[in-house]
């Protein structure tokens, strides 16, 4: 099992020590002064709270910077969108959308902009927090994000949706880590196999897993199709035939 770092919490000016110390309690998080995360900064996550901003860190980088997220950007990048995009296209976009590995909410976000509706879900208070600022300020309507286990979400998933599952960040592979995705998978505890496998057991037409090239775990299950990149792919299991 991998080792888990909580993230610290700091502040970026004297102004915002009093938001810091709100955001550490509320979150059951150890707040550090800026001078303590000099003194004694070897591989630490950090958040960083602003005024207005919130930004991450992760000091066991050399050369690390404070980062945000900017949904935007993603819009402008290749990445894994095209092939997300020829994922999604073909289904029907009244179906709803349950995105029950939320992190970020990156791949929600790309989901939402070929018009879908999304519902996501994160179980880490200060992920869930930050994530939902995020989406705020950025004035993204077309995603919910609510602050939940995903398994206890299952129930309520009616036939016409389509679950999500991204349990990337459970593959230990830095080659392949961004910086968002190499905190997440730093800071965040997942169990991939149990949520797929009460998913795939659910009422949900489709289930759409997104995996790794260097994803060594195995469910029985074989998909109905799938759509395979250079570094990732897209394991779709197709119920609505059968109901």
């Amino acid at each position: 099992m991998k080792s888990i770092q909580e993230p610290f919490v700091s502040y970026l000016s004297e102004n915002s020590k009093i938001k810091a110390k709100t955001f550490s309690k509320k979150h059951n998080l150890i707040l550090q002064t800026p001078r303590e995360l000099r003194k004694f900064n070897f591989n630490k996550l950090v958040i960083w709270i602003g005024q207005e901003e919130k930004y991450l860190q992760d000091l066991s980088i050399k050369n690390s910077k404070p980062f945000s997220l900017n949904f935007a950007n993603l819009l402008g990048k290749k990445n894994n969108k095209n092939l997300l995009q020829r994922c999604f296209s073909k289904f029907d976009r009244s179906f709803l959308v349950y995105d029950l590995t939320a992190g970020f909410c990156f791949d929600s976000f790309l989901i939402s902009e070929l018009g879908f509706k999304v519902k996501a879900f994160e179980k880490e208070s200060w992920l869930y927090e930050f994530t939902k600022e995020k989406l705020k300020h950025q004035k993204i309507e077309n995603i919910k994000i609510k602050k939940k286990n995903s398994l206890d979400v299952l129930n309520e998933i009616k036939d016409k949706s389509i679950i999500y599952l991204d349990p990337m960040f459970g593959v230990d592979n830095k080659a392949f880590a961004k910086k968002e995705m190499h905190f997440l998978r730093k800071s965040i505890f997942d169990d991939p196999d149990r949520l797929i496998k009460a998913s795939l057991k659910s009422k949900a037409n489709l289930i759409v897993i997104k995996r790794h090239k260097v994803d060594k775990s195995k469910i029985k299950h074989i998909p109905s199709f799938e759509l395979v990149g250079k570094v990732i792919s897209f394991q779709v299991f197709d119920r609505r035939e059968s109901l």
